[in-house]
C-alpha cells in the first residue's frame, strides 16, 4: 500500500511471542505498530493514539477478543479489525465478520496471509472513509439544494400572494368610481338632512326661548297664549317634531350603508392572514355585493337564493375576490338590462356556489382558455387577463373546483365546489 508508513497498527494478543512475530513482520513492511497483551491495555492505547487497524486475538483472559471487537466497533467505527485466532469454528468466524471484522486469520500465522489481509483491510477502510465523506458531502449538498428549493418555493408563494393582492387592488381601482358613487349617495342626503335639522333646531330654540320668557314672567294671559300658538304654527313645530325622526332614521340608515361599504372595502383590500379562519360563504357574498353594488344595480336584477351553510375554514378575503371577479364579469357581459342569480347550497360535506347571468355568453373557442393567465376577451387596457386564472388558483387553494357552462346569447354560469373539510388533512 502506498504511503503505508502513516498507517499505525495495534497488535492485541495474550501470547508475547505472537506479538513479537507480528511486530517484526509489520516493521519490515514499514507499518508503525504497538502491541498489547490484554483488552485493558488495548483500550488504553486506543484512547492515546490514532490507529488505522487492529490485529485482535479471539481467545484472551478477562475480556475476549469478541467482546473487545464489539466495544471497538461502537467507539472507533473507522478502525479496521482483523481477527487472529486458532479458533476454526465457522460460527465464530462468521460471527466476527458479521460484527464488522475486515478479515480472519487462522493460527499458525502465515505471514503472507497476514500482509494480504492487512493491505486489503486498509484499502477497504480507506474506501469506506472516502464513501462516508462522500455521503456526508452528498447529504450536505442535498440539504443545501433542499434549502434552495424551500426558499424558491417561499419566493414563489410570496410572488403568488403579491399577484393576488395586486389584482385585488387593481379590481378595487376599477370599481373606485362606483364605490365613490355608492358612498356619495348616502353622504349627500345625510348632509342635506343635517342642513334641515340645523334650520329646525334654530326654530325650536326660538320657540323654546319665547316659551321660557312667558313662563318666567308668570304672564299666562289669553293674549300671550294666543301669541305662542301663532308662533308654534308659524315655526311648524308639529311638523318639525314628526319630521325630525324621519330625518334621523334616514341619516342613520345612510351612515350604516357607508359603514358597510367601508368595512367591506377594508376587509376585501387587506391581505389574508397566513392561517385560514372560520367564515361563512354567504357572508363573503353579501360583503362583496356591498362593495360592487353600484356596478350591478344599473345593469341587472340580482336575486339571491342562499342555503343554510356551515362555517368553512378558508381565506375569506380571497374568496371575496373570487366572487367579485365573477360578479363584475357577469355585469360586464350584460349589455342593457339582465339578471344575475346567486345560489348557495350544502350537501354531504360539499358547499356549492353558483353565479349565473343572462349576458352575452362565452364562445366555445374562448371557453377552454378563460382560466389561462393573460387571456381576455376585453379590449386592450380594460383587463389584466389574470382575473379568472387567479379565481381558479384561489378555488384550488381551498381544495375546490370551478366549472363553467355558457351559451352565446343566453348567458353563463360558474359553479364553485368546495369541500367543508380539507381532503389533504384527511
Amino acid at each position: 500500500m502506498a504511503d503505508s508508513e502513516r498507517e499505525r497498527i495495534l497488535i492485541v494478543d495474550d501470547e508475547p511471542m505472537v506479538c513479537i512475530m507480528l511486530s517484526r513482520l509489520l516493521t519490515e513492511e514499514g507499518f508503525p505498530n504497538f502491541h498489547a497483551h490484554s483488552a485493558k491495555v488495548a483500550l488504553q492505547l486506543l484512547g492515546e493514539n490514532d490507529f488505522a487497524l487492529m490485529l485482535l486475538d479471539v481467545q484472551m483472559p478477562e475480556m475476549s477478543g469478541i467482546e473487545l471487537q464489539k466495544m471497538v466497533h461502537l467507539k472507533y467505527p473507522e478502525l479496521a479489525v482483523i481477527m487472529v485466532s486458532a479458533e476454526t469454528d465457522h460460527e465464530v468466524i462468521y460471527g466476527a465478520l458479521e460484527r464488522g471484522a475486515f478479515g480472519y486469520v487462522v493460527k499458525p500465522i502465515d505471514p503472507l496471509e497476514v500482509l494480504v489481509n492487512i493491505k486489503n483491510a486498509l484499502r477497504r477502510r480507506e474506501l469506506e472513509i472516502d464513501n462516508r465523506a462522500y455521503q456526508m458531502e452528498l447529504e450536505h449538498l442535498v440539504y443545501e439544494r433542499t434549502s434552495e428549493l424551500e426558499k424558491a418555493y417561499q419566493d414563489l408563494k410570496s410572488s403568488q400572494e403579491r399577484t393576488i393582492q395586486q389584482e385585488k387592488l387593481a379590481a378595487i381601482g376599477q370599481l373606485a368610481a362606483g364605490v365613490a358613487h355608492e358612498i356619495n349617495n348616502p353622504t349627500g342626503y345625510i348632509s342635506s338632512n343635517l342642513g334641515t335639522l340645523l334650520k329646525y333646531s334654530k326654530k325650536l330654540i326660538d320657540f323654546i326661548n319665547t316659551q321660557t320668557d312667558v313662563c318666567a314672567t308668570g304672564d299666562d294671559t289669553e293674549e300671550k297664549l294666543s301669541a305662542l300658538k301663532e308662533l308654534r304654527k308659524k315655526f311648524k313645530i308639529d311638523f318639525i317634531a314628526d319630521d325630525i325622526k324621519d330625518l334621523i332614521d334616514e341619516s342613520l340608515e345612510g351612515t350604516e350603508r357607508i359603514k358597510k361599504i367601508v368595512q367591506g372595502l377594508k376587509n376585501f383590500s387587506r391581505k389574508d392572514e397566513n392561517e385560514a379562519v372560520m367564515a361563512n360563504i354567504n357572508d363573503c357574498l353579501e360583503n362583496t355585493l356591498n362593495i360592487i353594488w353600484n356596478e350591478l344595480k344599473y345593469k341587472s336584477t340580482v336575486s339571491k337564493d342562499f342555503g343554510e351553510l356551515p362555517e368553512l375554514k378558508c381565506y375569506p378575503q380571497q374568496l371575496s375576490q373570487v366572487f367579485m371577479n365573477l360578479l363584475v364579469n357577469a355585469a360586464h357581459a350584460i349589455e342593457t338590462r339582465g339578471e344575475i342569480n346567486l345560489k348557495t347550497s350544502h350537501q354531504n360535506g360539499i358547499i356549492v356556489i353558483a353565479i349565473s347571468d343572462s349576458g352575452s355568453g362565452i364562445s366555445e373557442e374562448s371557453l377552454g382558455k378563460i382560466f389561462e393567465p393573460f387571456f381576455t376577451t376585453k379590449p386592450v387596457g380594460q383587463g389584466t387577463g389574470l382575473g379568472l386564472s387567479i379565481v381558479k388558483e384561489i378555488v384550488e387553494k381551498h381544495h375546490g373546483t370551478i366549472e363553467v357552462t355558457s351559451e352565446v346569447g343566453k348567458g353563463t354560469c360558474f359553479t364553485i365546489i368546495i369541500p367543508v373539510s380539507d381532503p389533504s388533512a384527511e
